[in-house]
């Protein structure tokens, strides 16, 4: 049994999880629409050849404040 990528299991942040079917259409121009609002509080991962998650770290204004 393989273990599960590290990124997908944060041990020391909240992340918002997004799962996108590219199978759909339009689905690709809104996951970029998202990563480049995101832009560095985001990271995505691919489950498969059609399916990718994007993780949002929330909160990021609030740590630029600090």
């Amino acid at each position: 049994m393989r273990s599960a990528p590290k990124t997908l299991y944060p041990s020391s942040s909240n992340y918002i999880i997004v799962l996108f079917d590219l199978r759909l259409p339009g689905t690709a121009n809104c996951l970029e629409r998202e990563r480049a609002a995101w832009q560095a509080q985001c990271d995505t991962e691919a489950l498969d050849e059609y399916h990718l998650v994007l993780l949002v770290r929330p909160g990021g204004a609030q740590r630029l404040t600090r």
